[in-house]
């Protein structure tokens, strides 16, 4: 997924095992990340939560490792989740949530989210999200067009 808009970006990549203490990792990373980015209190909230489903269903679904990328631009904030390695062979056990919590993870980060692209790639799953940040000037909306 590309960005077209105009101005500086920030991006950072992270790699990590898709095991459930993963999901933990991912959200405390992209949180101090996007604190020091200067995203505001509520839509830290939003990426956080974008960020946790996301990986809670690699963990859940998707392949041996996952590597989670963010990109800031603008007031736009993308953030994808790859899936990648040797498949599972069965559905990993559930991260320990409350059942009736389970099953909306897509379901939350399309509600959060502008745009939201479920890809498959030749090694696993890339899923990426949009969020727009409302601490920034406003800019045309960006393209979901894949890079």
């Amino acid at each position: 997924m590309t960005l077209l808009v105009t101005g500086p970006a920030r991006t950072a990549v992270v790699a990590l095992p898709a095991e459930p203490a993963s999901v933990s990792v991912a959200r405390h990373w992209a949180t101090d990340l996007l604190t020091r980015w200067g995203v505001s209190a509520d839509d830290l909230d939003a990426a956080r939560l974008v960020i946790s489903e996301l990986a809670a269903n690699t963990v859940r679904y998707g392949h041996a490792g996952m590597t989670i990328r963010l990109l800031q631009q603008a007031n736009w904030l993308y953030l994808c989740v790859t899936d990648s390695g040797a498949p599972v062979a069965a559905h990993r056990p559930v991260i320990p949530q409350e059942v009736a919590e389970r099953g909306r993870g897509l379901a939350i980060v399309e509600a959060l989210a502008e745009t939201i692209e479920v890809t498959r790639e030749p090694d696993g799953w890339r899923v990426g999200a949009v969020l727009r940040l409302a601490t920034a000037g406003k800019q045309a909306a960006p393209s979901a067009a894949v890079a």
